[in-house]
């Protein structure tokens, strides 16, 4: 390698030339400068005089510059110059090195503030439809994802859909919750007709339509773009007795099942398992067989919210198990071999041939297939059985769930009552007074 010879350009200016490659007629030349700095030599390297001029006849053509262009070496000059004064005020970078790494900084210290105003400046309507949803899309059931975009479309959007979420305040929830109260509920027809109205305005939607701006704003606060806590926090929502509580004796629990058999063997076995174990539909359509233990008449349940039990089988319900074939994956599957995903509507049929929906106005006391799993529950409680274990055979959360059949047990609360009249009946025994000597 040839050695490297340094000639001086101008004061604290050098450089040094390439063995073959040119520039222009010249041979291309390798600039640096030079000073000193707290007693310590500076070397600012410069580069290539060809790449400098490349980009400087570049730089003009964008500007749209005409006039005469610098020379390299005059360039150089003027940084030097301008890096020495830096270091003798102490105003600013002393060295290129120095100066990119300030470069660096200001361009991440601007990006970072760009991203914040563009943070600052997302919608509530832009995040749902290109974050929230979906995420919703892969995550939740189609019915599910569906209701949500739907809640966005007609309640939402109206009012914060167009409003940075930073901007969102407790106001404008109310906002939506009034108009869900004023909106007349719709009625319906027996001819289907194609309209763009809004669907239901019941207490539960409200609940509905909230959460999913609240579900929204928890992922927009996961992600940094908010910080406050979801504004509808502080706003009322109506609250509604929803539960059913309607369930079946175990007389017209037989006449459904019997009627269920003689319309589908699959569904009467369904039915069955629900109410001879409390089992819910999903739980029911999602049974393996390698859960099902015939030996010890159990069923291990996974209800995917870590609430996992074991329930355990009647003999009917072990008869109806052995019964069934012992081939496949899935305990129940439908025609096309597929897994199970609603109620056949022949429950509904049977319901109906036996009257058991007749005269019934309130939604609520309507006999549905959940209604099964209550009957299970309520049998259990009518014959004696503590709550506690039928809260733990039910798999609910907490005991609060259970204590709704607390009032199918008159006979016990009043025999506790009636045990009172034991203690507080009885005849006071008179108690000798002993006077003390003195």
């Amino acid at each position: 390698m040839a050695r490297i010879i340094w000639k001086r350009e101008s004061k604290g200016l050098e450089y040094y030339s390439h063995a073959t490659r040119k520039h222009g007629i010249k041979f291309d030349r390798y600039f640096r400068g030079r000073y000193t700095l707290d007693g310590k030599t500076v070397t600012i390297p410069f580069g290539w005089e060809s790449e400098w001029t490349a980009a400087e006849r570049s730089r003009m053509q964008h500007a749209g510059e005409n006039g005469s262009r610098r020379s390299f070496a005059e360039y150089c000059s003027g940084e030097l110059f301008r890096l020495k004064e830096n270091a003798r005020r102490g105003t600013g970078p002393a060295t290129i090195k120095a100066e990119r790494e300030l470069a660096e900084i200001q361009q991440q210290a601007e990006e970072q503030t760009k991203l914040a105003e563009e943070k600052q400046a997302v919608t509530f309507g832009e995040y749902f439809e290109t974050v929230y949803f979906p995420i919703s899309r892969t995550s939740k059931k189609k019915r599910s994802y569906a209701q949500e975009l739907s809640h966005f479309k007609y309640w939402l959007s109206p009012v914060i859909g167009e409003m940075r979420l930073n901007d969102i305040r407790p106001i404008h929830i109310e906002r939506i919750k009034k108009n869900l109260l004023d909106a007349p509920p719709i009625t319906k027809k027996k001819t289907p007709v194609k309209t763009t109205k809004k669907q239901s305005r019941s207490p539960r939607m409200i609940q509905y339509v909230l959460a999913t701006g609240r579900q929204c704003w928890n992922y927009a606060k996961r992600d940094g773009l908010v910080k406050e806590e979801w504004p509808g926090k502080s706003v009322k929502i109506p609250k509604i007795e929803n539960r059913r509580m309607r369930f079946l004796s175990d007389e017209d629990g037989d006449k459904l099942l019997a009627d269920l058999k003689d319309r589908s063997q699959q569904l009467h076995d369904i039915c069955l398992l629900s109410f001879d174990t409390g089992m819910r539909a999903d739980e029911i359509f999602s049974l393996k067989r390698n859960r099902v233990d015939l030996t010890r008449k159990t069923i291990k349940v996974f209800d995917g919210k870590g609430r996992d039990r074991i329930v355990f089988m009647t003999d009917r319900v072990s008869e109806m198990l052995h019964r069934l074939p012992r081939d496949g994956e899935m305990v129940f599957l439908n025609r096309e071999g597929k897994q199970i995903k609603e109620i056949s509507n022949s429950f509904d049929r049977a319901v109906k041939a036996l009257g058991l929906n007749d005269g019934v106005k309130d939604r609520r006391d309507k006999l549905v297939f959940h209604s099964l799993r209550h009957s299970f529950a309520s049998r259990l409680v009518e014959r004696g059985v503590d709550l506690y274990i039928v809260a733990q055979l039910m798999g609910h959360a907490s005991i609060a769930m259970t204590e709704r059949y607390s009032h199918l047990r008159p006979d016990t609360l009043k025999a506790a009552v009636k045990s009172l009249e034991e203690t507080t009946t009885q005849p006071a025994v008179e108690e000798k007074v002993v006077g003390l000597k003195g």
